[in-house]
């Protein structure tokens, strides 16, 4: 999904603007002394945000910028609460290892639902399903009834429903924009998550100290509304014409072929692969610094949760700072820009694990999250660049299983070796073995830089 994709690696033809969209370049009636200051903002907003030229983006943009700011609050809470009750950096693992159990199985059906189903009804029925189950976290803790199973429960239910609705998302992007604008639509896409969640983090801190865990999940669970709002007033076709036909009910050996033709498809494409795994390991064993920033917060920094509010923050503004860059790079740099990043941030994970003090640790994940985001939104870029449409589903599927599974195995991993080593001490570790994988692909697999 990137500026300049040719027809045969989108897999889509060019397609007309849709019925109601604005296009931000064509002319408009300006009068009085108003024309001026708006032809700039129009070419402005046509220079860094064409993709906003299309109504049915604009309102997908703007439901999850509220949705993700909730969302980014609840993680805060939830990683808060669970501390709280266990005083573990291992079960701060554990439970989002739980949520992960049936992300493997759902989203290897989900990829086959999300290229022959309706992707916007699909994502609908998520947001619903968040909703329900960020009100009932928040119901319990609010009451005082929230015990341990009941979060590893409710997390569990959330994985679930994220294994569908996240590839979902990411694969609706191409319906919602013309070809030409797909990179501009990634690009705005990682933007708004990433403000929304420095937003939500800084937010987070100061919504627990004032109104708990509950009511902080509850604020959660209304920002859900927005994404609901924008589902139903966007409108596209339900029924592609580039996607495959549904599966006839039986018909087992179809049903396994159209599995199987995404794992092909990635399998053709070793640099493509490459990237993915990269992400994968190296964005995974650098995670558990947010993962795990509950208990950095106290046994480390010694701050209290507002504290953890601004931690968080200082990461996304790096995350913001991370999408503008990858917002400058031209199309001929990502590649080599993504092998740097992966080579450079294990070193930034080595250098947070010895911060002691708020202010020091701020200004280093602020670094941190610029190249963090910046290694992941290439390595997205780069999958949606070089794969056809119809797999889409099925690629961003499994693209999730590895985002999620490497950033729950990461910190599962590093909170067990913490109980032992130290919180510090385990970080580095993790950060030394990211350090040799990135070194180790990028000599074994030298077109990797060169992917674009």
């Amino acid at each position: 999904m990137e500026t300049g994709v040719q027809e045969s690696q989108g897999g889509i033809p060019p397609r007309s603007r849709q019925a109601g969209e604005l296009s931000l370049a064509s002319p408009v009636p300006l009068g009085g002394t108003q024309a001026a200051p708006r032809q700039r903002l129009q070419t402005f907003l046509t220079t860094i945000a064409p993709a906003l030229g299309s109504r049915n983006f604009r309102l997908f943009w703007l439901g999850q910028t509220v949705s993700v700011v909730g969302t980014s609050v609840q993680v805060v809470a939830e990683g808060w609460l669970i501390y709280q009750l266990t005083q573990s950096t291992l079960w701060l693992g554990l439970v989002g290892l739980l949520a992960l159990i049936p992300v493997v199985p759902i989203s290897f059906l989900g990829g086959l639902l999300i290229d022959r189903v309706p992707r916007r009804k699909l994502i609908l029925a998520g947001q619903v399903g968040l909703l329900a189950q960020a009100a009932t976290f928040g119901l319990l803790a609010t009451f005082g009834q929230i015990q341990l199973w009941h979060i590893i429960g409710l997390y569990f239910i959330f994985g679930g429903i994220l294994a569908i609705d996240h590839p979902a998302r990411r694969a609706f992007l191409v319906e919602l924009v013309e070809e030409k604008d797909w990179a501009n639509a990634v690009a705005l896409n990682a933007t708004v998550f990433n403000l929304s969640s420095l937003v939500g983090y800084a937010l987070a801190g100061f919504l627990i100290a004032t109104l708990g865990a509950g009511g902080t999940m509850l604020f959660n669970a209304a920002t859900y509304l927005a994404p609901i709002v924008a589902l139903l007033m966007i409108r596209v076709s339900d029924t592609p014409a580039d996607r495959p036909a549904p599966v006839e009910a039986g018909n087992r050996a179809s049903l396994l072929t159209a599995l199987l033709e995404g794992f092909r498809t990635l399998w053709q494409q070793p640099a493509v692969l490459a990237a993915m795994s990269l992400m994968a390991v190296v964005g995974g064993l650098a995670y558990p610094v947010f993962g795990l920033m509950p208990a950095f917060a106290e046994e480390v920094v010694q701050t209290d949760a507002v504290g953890l509010g601004l931690l968080l923050a200082a990461g996304a503004l790096g995350s913001v700072m991370g999408t503008a860059a990858v917002a400058r790079l031209g199309v001929h740099r990502r590649g080599r820009t993504l092998v740097w990043s992966g080579l450079l941030l294990p070193l930034l994970v080595a250098v947070f694990a010895w911060t002691r003090t708020l202010v020091l640790a701020c200004l280093v994940l602020v670094l941190l999250g610029t190249v963090l985001l910046t290694l992941q939104s290439l390595a997205i870029t780069l999958v949606q660049v070089n794969i056809p449409d119809r797999v889409r589903g099925r690629v961003m599927s499994l693209y999730s299983q590895l985002h999620a599974g490497s950033d729950t195995l990461g910190n599962v991993a590093i909170g067990g070796l913490a109980v032992y080593l130290g919180l510090p001490l385990a970080l580095g570790l993790g950060a030394m073995l990211a350090l040799v994988y990135a070194a180790g692909l990028r000599l074994a697999l030298p077109a990797l830089a060169r992917l674009d």
